[in-house]
Order: C-alpha cells, then structure tokens, then sequence
C-alpha cells in the first residue's frame, strides 16, 4: 500500500520535484552562469582576431597526356583526379615550396610566421611549414570540378596574400609535373627526327651518287609501284617502331613515378596484371596485327567495286579493337582502387591506369611491328629477282622514300606534342583570387557570448542535477513519506544571526542566567510566535493525539547519527509541553556527549549518573529552570558504563517515579546507530521520536535506525524533520502558507520563487 502510495505520489508531483531541484541549487546555477558567460567574456574580447580569405580553382581534365603522341587514352577518372589535387593541396611538399616563395617575397617581413617571439627566436621550416598546412582548408564543391582554398590568419593581407601564393604554387607545381612527361616526349621526338633527318639526307646522297655512277636516271614502271608499295610499308614499320619506344619511354617514365611512390611495385608490371588483363592485352595485339596484315595486304589492289566491303571489314576490326580497349580500361580501373594497389598519398591509382594500358599498347605495337615485318620480308624476296644494277637503285630508292616519309611523320608529330606540351599549363585554372576579408571570422562575439550563456546555464543544471543524483540525504517530509514513515512535525531551520539581538534583550528576564548568552535552541521560549516555536507546538499537539488510546508520559527523542538536532528538539518540545500547564521534566540521558545542561546553562556534577550510583538521592535530582513547570536533570559525572547504567533496575526504578511525579518526561539519547543506548532506553519508555536533519541525515542511515528500533520491538511515534530550509522548498503548500501566515503585518516577503513553486 505505501509502495502504491509511494509511486502515485511521485507521478503526481514530479514536475514540481523538479523545479524544487532547480530552486535548491539556485546558487550553483546562478555561480555557474556568471563565471562561464564572464570567461566567455574575457577570452573573446581578449583573444586576437583570425581572418579568413578564399581562392577559388578549376581542376580541368584535358591534364596530363591525355592526348598524347600516339593517341594513348589514360582512361583518367575525374572524381579520383579531384581527390588526387586535394591530397596534393594539403601535402607537406607544397607546403614547402610556399614558404620558401613567401620569404622570397616583398612583403616578407610583414608576415606573421616570419616575425620572431618573445624571446627573439624564429620559427624553423619545419614549424613554418606546419603551420601553413594547418591553416589551410580544402574544400571541395560537390558536383564540380571546383576546389576552394582557404587560410586563416591574424591579418586580412596576410590570410588573403598566402591563399592566393597557395593557388598560384599549385597551380605552377601541377603545371611543371603535367608538362613532365610531355616534355619527356617532346624531346625524344626531337632526337629521333634528327636522327631521321640525318638519315634521309644521306639516302638522297647515296641515291644521287650511285645515279651518277651508273649513268641511271630511273626505274620502270613496274619496279616504281613495287619500290612505292614497299617504301610505304617500311615507313610504317618504321613508324611503329618509333610508337613502340615512344610507348616504352612512357612506361619507363610511369614506372620511375611509381617508385617514388610504392617501392613494392615491380620495374614491370607483374605484380598488377591479372590473367584477364593478360587474355585482354594478348587478344588486343593479335587483334591489331590482323588489321594490319588485312590492310597491307589489299589496300593497294582493292578493286573500287569491293572497296565498301572493304572499308566494312576494316570497321570491324576497329570496333572490335575498341571494345577491347574498353573492356581493359574497366579491368585496369578495378585493379587501381582494389588492395592490389595501395598508395599511401592516394596518388598512384592514375598512374597504375595508365601504366596498364601503355602495357597492351605496347603488346599491341609489338605485334603490328612483326606484322609488317612479315610483309617487307615479302616485298624484299620479290626485289631480289630483280637485275643486280636495277635491284641497287632500287634500294637507294626505297631507303630514300621511307627516309622521306618517316621524316615527315616525325615532323608532323613533333608539332602535335609542342601544340599538347603547351596546352598541359591550363590543366589548373584560379577562378577567383582571395581578397581581404571585411570582418574576421573568430571570435564570433554575437555567437559566443550566447553559447556562453547557453552553456553557463546548461553547465549550472546539469551540476545541480548530477549533485542531486548523488545526494542522498532527506530534504523535506516528501521524502520521508516516500519512505512510508510518519511525520510529526517539520522544524524550519534556526537562524542564530536573526534571533541574536531578540535573544540578548531578554537576557536580563531570565534570573540566574542574566549575563549569559543563550543559544537559539530556546527559541521556543524565546520567541513563541515564531515559525520555529510553532512547529514545536505542532510537534507537541500531534504528540499528544498520536496515541487516543493510551497516554504517553515518557517520551525518548533520538536520531541516527550525530548533530541532527535530536538535544535542540527535547528542549524546545520540554518547553512547549510546560507552557501548557504540564509538569515536564526533561532528563538529559545522552551519558557520552551531554549538551542539555549547557543549554540552560545548568550545571552537569549532580544527575542521573550520581542517582543512579546512589551517590545523591532522589530529591537533589530535578534542578529548576526559568519556568516554573519545567525541571531539568542533567546527565552527571560521565560514567565508563553508559550502557550498563540505562539497561540497570535502577533506572527502571527512576523512570518509574518520574511518571508518578511529573506529567510528561522527555528523555536525551546518543544516536541510535552509534551506541545501543537509545535501542536500550526505547524499550523503557511509552514513545520514540526519531530526529532526522534536512540536508543531512542520510537515507541508507534513517533505514538502519529504524530497522535497530524494531529490532528491539521500539515504539516509534513517528520522525521530524529538522532544519528544514523554509526558502528553497516553496514548492509545498504548507511551507508558503505558514512562512506568509506568520510574517509580521506590514512586512510580507515577496518572493517570486513562491508563487512559480506554488503554481
């Protein structure tokens, strides 16, 4: 049923537990608040400003060999060239050569990571260099090929002067490594068609010298068309022997990259390759030498009737030759994002590509290379059968052509590379330049100034709760009921500061004491309109109703643990029970630590021990006080034996007597955890109280008090709850009524808290 009680309760006022919790810890969320929005404050009208600038790139595709020589297609992905330029942004690498651009500039000494600290030191280059990779951000906008840089810095020059020395390093580093490997072309071109020339200039030398020694102007028809059909041939063997070292150079320069990059990776590509991308690069070359031996073979007697199934048939071929292609660009794709291929700088899946496909070109030029070698081996064998001074010439004729034709394809080629190399500088464009920024980007005042007081007062609740999480002491008589304990009364906590002036004026009232400053403890003499004396007189009428059954003259008054208020309230319940005409001895029982005599200011020598021990009789035991009704009886000389003393006959016997000759008899116990004389003394009387401090008294503790009281079959009246803090629990409807009920006319408290908690 308490149980029930108990959980119906909760539901009901549980958002009033709350606010309780909130108004309690007021003073911690206020602390909180005021020292989080202060430091907010400080730091960020103290702290130096940071500037932000933004320049704005175009990575383009038409990059690197991507038309090159020979046509060769590096099936670059657009999305990994992006990541690619990013990494490359953010590497050390570019980091350095900005620095070292930047104290090469004019405006050197006007910039921040130049200047030296407090103790004349200067950054070194490696600091510099951290430091410009650390301001740097990449941001890459998504569904473009659109990269904005940004750096952060203490001036609105300094952070827009670096952005832009940032793009324009990037984009010279980008352009000198594209042109890299054109350039590599461009200048075996250039040495091959010197050779070439030099080549084709002593061909007409020979030619020329053996006509005029022989007296041999030319050839016949016949011998010219073969000497034609076999110069075009070789000019193509020779061109594609060009192609292969061509091709052979740019692995050669790929593979060098990759060792840069990966070690691991192999001088060939074994360690890449697949048997499908074998199958692939073998079905190619033989594909491509077929073409060529079909080509060579009719191009030159096709007859104009079967020239479209000609032209049909070399179409095949190509489209055949493209699916290939195709098929080997998605194998060589998977292979250079798969764990095959690992870079650490992400660098080398484009490089991994194209090393892949430069391999089945160069399988593909091989066989078309043997192809046509096939074929001027046939020409060669129909020149032999030809007369020795004719075949000569013939020879001088055939190297001159091809010297001829292959010189201009050399020249043709190297213009096509000149016109690449050029075009390899717009691989990065800058869009926009960064400019100096109007306002800088921290500290955001606005912004942190309220974060600073979101978080102040955030900080404060979340202590207060995670304090009341923790805490486990009793607060209000809430908590005592929803334990399942009876309430006897509630005591709003002493103010010793506000009663002192009322307490030293009545001093001189009081006889024996005058000149001697009472505690507080006797407010209820004191001050009997007070909210304090009040909730004694409530303590004292529910005492006197709590049993219709039979009456209660000897009352124990105890608590779990020590300096819980359990002496205060025998005294102030002693005297609210003689101003109602009673006869109240209050007998001070706690043998270990006695405080009632000094509340009264009494002297301890003569009581209950010195009767006990017979060493006074019983008449000298009462010692009178400031009401006439009202007797105290001091603990006496402190005894070895408290326990053995409470548990004897004779203080059955004086117990006894108390009853016959007084109305009611209060007794002062320890602690009922500390020492068994409370438990003891419990079984002699008619009722117990067990005192509980607001605040203080702990529950585990209130539960093993009462569970050493039933132990010993006590009879527990009930608890009050003493100390009670009347301005942080406004949320009960009893404490606001009675605070205001007994506030002096004219002088009402307004409190807001009070009509939010009573709400």
């Amino acid at each position: 049923m308490i149980e029930n009680n108990e959980q119906e309760f909760e539901s009901q006022v549980s958002l009033n537990d709350y606010l309780r919790i909130m108004y309690r810890g007021r003073w911690i969320i206020v602390i909180s608040f005021i020292i989080v929005f202060l430091s907010t404050i400080y730091f960020t009208f103290t702290s130096s400003p940071v500037y932000e600038a933004s320049t704005s790139i175009i990575i383009e595709s038409n990059g690197s060999m991507e038309r090159s020589l020979f046509d060769m297609n590096p099936f670059g992905n657009q999305s990994t060239l992006i990541a690619n330029q990013i990494e490359i942004l953010k590497s050390r690498t570019l980091a350095e050569r900005v620095v070292k651009r930047l104290d090469l500039s004019d405006v050197r000494d006007s910039l921040q990571i130049f200047q030296p600290d407090a103790e004349g030191g200067y950054l070194t280059l490696r600091s510099m260099v951290r430091i410009i990779q650390e301001s740097m951000e990449i941001e890459h906008r998504k569904e473009t090929d659109v990269i904005e840089i940004k750096y952060k810095a203490g001036s609105t020059f300094e952070s827009a002067y670096i952005a832009n020395t940032i793009a324009d390093e990037f984009q010279l580093a980008n352009s000198e490594a594209n042109r890299s490997e054109i350039n590599e072309l461009r200048k075996f071109v250039e040495t091959q068609l010197f050779k070439k020339g030099e080549e084709l200039r002593r061909s007409e030398e020979h030619l020329r010298e053996y006509q005029e020694r022989k007296k041999v102007a030319s050839l016949d028809e016949e011998t010219t068309e073969l000497i034609n059909r076999l110069a075009e041939v070789e000019a193509l063997f020779e061109e594609a022997q060009i192609e292969l070292k061509s091709k052979l150079e740019m692995k050669s320069s790929l593979e060098e990259k990759l060792e840069e990059r990966k070690e691991t990776l192999s001088s060939d590509l074994s360690g890449i390759s697949t048997p499908y991308i074998s199958s692939l690069q073998n079905e190619l070359a033989q594909l491509v030498a077929e073409r060529t031996k079909y080509v060579i073979a009719v191009e030159m007697e096709v007859d104009p009737a079967n020239k479209r199934h000609f032209q049909e048939k070399i179409k095949g071929y190509d489209i055949n030759i493209k699916a290939l292609k195709e098929k080997l660009e998605e194998e060589a794709k998977k292979i250079s994002i798969s764990s095959m291929v690992q870079d650490p700088f992400r660098l080398s899946q484009e490089l991994v590509t194209r090393l892949i496909t430069i391999d089945a070109d160069v399988k593909s030029v091989s066989a078309k290379i043997n192809a046509l070698q096939d074929v001027v081996r046939d020409y060669n064998n129909k020149l032999e059968s030809l007369p020795e001074k004719v075949l000569e010439l013939a020879r001088l004729e055939r190297r001159r052509k091809v010297d001829e034709q292959t010189y201009i394809m050399m020249t043709q080629k190297l213009e096509e590379t000149k016109i690449q190399e050029a075009a390899q500088s717009k691989n990065v464009r800058i869009i926009d330049e960064a400019i100096e920024p109007l306002y800088p980007v921290s500290p955001k005042k606005k912004l942190n100034i309220m974060l600073g007081a979101l978080i102040g007062l955030g900080l404060g609740v979340g202590l207060t709760f995670l304090i009341e999480y923790f805490d486990n002491t009793i607060k209000t008589h809430e908590d005592v009921e929803r334990m399942g304990f009876n309430i006897l009364a509630s005591i709003p906590k002493i103010e010793m500061d506000k009663y002192e002036k009322k307490l030293e004026s009545k001093l001189e009232k009081f006889g024996s004491i005058e000149g001697k400053k009472i505690e507080a403890r006797l407010i209820t003499h004191l001050d009997p309109k007070s909210p304090v004396s009040e909730s004694y007189r409530t303590l004292r009428t529910n005492l006197q109703f709590s049993k219709v059954d039979r009456q209660i003259k000897t009352i124990l008054v105890t608590s779990s643990g020590p300096k819980e208020g359990k002496s205060t309230t025998a005294a102030n319940l002693a005297i609210a029970m003689a101003q109602t005409g009673n006869k109240v001895a209050l007998i001070d029982a706690d043998l270990r630590r006695p405080v009632i005599h000094s509340i009264f200011g009494l002297n301890k020598d003569e009581g209950i021990t010195n009767y006990l021990m017979e060493t006074i009789p019983y008449e000298k035991l009462a010692k009178k006080t400031f009401l006439d009704n009202l007797f105290i009886m001091p603990c006496g000389v402190l005894p070895p034996n408290p326990s053995e003393l409470l548990a004897s006959r004779k203080m059955e016997e004086m117990l006894t007597k108390l009853r016959n000759d007084y109305d009611i008899v209060i007794l002062d116990s320890p602690p009922v955890i500390a020492v068994t004389d409370a438990a003891i003394l419990s079984t002699k009387v008619d009722g117990t109280i067990l005192v509980v401090n607001s605040g203080q008294t702990n529950r585990d503790a209130l539960t093993r008090a009462n569970v050493l009281l039933d132990n010993v079959d006590s009879k527990l009246l009930g608890l009050l709850i003493n100390g009670i803090d009347v301005d942080g629990i406004y949320g009960s409807y009893y404490y606001y009524y009675y605070h205001h009920y007994y506030s002096k006319p004219g002088k009402k408290k307004k409190n807001w808290a009070s009509r939010i908690f009573s709400s």
